[in-house]
């Protein structure tokens, strides 16, 4: 979890209910050629979690099935699968897109293998899986840069 220190928050990405939080930068090449800028350090959480912010109302997990905020009147058809069509989806877009200076000060291990991330600008990422709903894996932070880094947790504890 070291590594995490000092590296900004500078993606989100979403596949259903696992929720990616990008740290730092580096770019990979997909076997068709195309460049993408992904995080140095990713960390996928598949549990609870929510992030707070001084004075603004905290962006949860649970999120992903409520409609996104927009002008006039919603659109019939609302499905939280369909990327930015959910208000967490929305709402850490606008947090990335603020570019809020959200660099990574500690991690702290919390029980029941979860993790509190303490950023600059006094935002924490709180991790806070279930133990009364256990998963293979809770949550997963995997290095981009081809160093092999990987660790994680699940309801058997924390592998390295």
């Amino acid at each position: 979890m070291d590594r995490l220190k000092g590296l900004p928050l500078t993606k989100t990405t979403r596949n259903e209910l696992v929720q990616y939080f990008h740290f730092g930068s580096t770019h990979y090449t997909t076997p068709q050629g195309l460049v993408l800028d992904i995080g140095e350090l990713t960390l996928a959480v598949n549990c609870p979690w929510q992030l707070q912010q001084p004075e603004e109302a905290p962006i949860r997990h649970s999120e992903v099935f409520m409609r996104k905020r927009e002008a006039g009147l919603p659109s019939l058809k609302f499905d939280w699968k369909i990327p930015g069509a959910n208000l967490r989806d929305q709402r850490l877009m606008e947090l990335i897109r603020a570019g809020k200076s959200l660099a990574v000060e500690h991690v702290e291990q919390l029980e029941n293998f979860g993790l509190a991330i303490h950023f600059t600008a006094q935002a924490t990422l709180t991790v806070s899986p279930n133990s009364e709903k256990p998963a293979e894996e809770y949550w997963q932070l995997f290095s981009n840069t081809g160093d092999g880094l990987k660790a994680g947790a699940g309801q058997d504890g924390i592998r390295v």
